[in-house]
């Protein structure tokens, strides 16, 4: 099981781990649960760049506001409910979000709260 809390501006945010391209070294992100988001990830340019990841080429992505936004991509590895999980991550200026695709056959609940846990746990 995952779990995380619900921040001071109403965000569920859990702890990602990735793994650095070195595949001996992991880092550790707080991500903000998006599930309007259709993807994997989502990580900051500068921590694709500290962690020696590759940018493989771009994707299309139709953002909220129905705008398309080409987003440049990389492959990572991230430590997914005690699983190492090989993910496309979608290369942002600043957010790390946790997509749709990742909470994939799994059961989000949140106590929208400040404070309040945030558990993902998987589907029988």
């Amino acid at each position: 099981m995952i779990s995380g809390r619900v921040n001071d501006i109403y965000e569920a945010v859990i702890s990602v781990e990735v793994v650095a391209y070195d595949r001996r070294t992991a880092h550790r992100f707080d991500a903000v649960i998006d599930t309007g988001f259709s993807q994997y990830l989502m990580m900051p340019r500068a921590a694709i760049s500290q962690m020696g990841l590759t940018v493989e080429g771009s994707r299309p992505l139709v953002l909220g506001n129905q705008q398309r936004h080409d987003f440049d991509f990389c492959y990572a590895a991230v430590f997914w409910d005690d699983e190492v999980r090989a993910i496309p991550v979608l290369i942002s200026e600043s957010e790390t979000l946790v997509g749709a695709r990742l909470l994939a056959g799994y059961l989000l609940t949140a106590a929208m709260v400040p404070g309040g846990r945030v558990t993902i746990g998987k589907l029988p």
